[in-house]
């Protein structure tokens, strides 16, 4: 997959195939749309966030679920989106594994 323009540095990838999506996914992404204050697909007037639907990241035993860099955070709750995004703007949230 490509980008075909600038991104949000935090790219917030939910997976949106069918276990994620009976365990509630759907319902994050529009909490997390609702708290950065934008639609999927557009990033943050600061330029820190986006939030995307994918398919399948092959940890449904893990659902709901998510991409962040190359790290999957698993188990979604509204709780632990509000810790990223904190330690995201703080910048305690390391993109790549090095």
């Amino acid at each position: 997959m490509f980008n075909r323009r600038p991104i949000g540095k935090y790219m917030f990838e939910f997976c949106q195939t069918s276990p994620c999506c009976l365990n509630g996914v759907e319902g994050l992404m529009d909490y997390t749309c609702e708290k950065l204050g934008v639609k999927v697909g557009e990033p943050t007037q600061d330029g820190l966030f986006e939030i995307r639907g994918v398919e399948c990241l092959g940890a449904c035993g893990y659902a709901p679920m998510m991409q962040l860099g190359d790290f999957y955070k698993e188990h979604l709750t509204k709780e632990k989106i509000d810790q990223l995004i904190a330690d995201c703007k703080e910048n305690k949230i390391t993109l790549h594994d090095k």
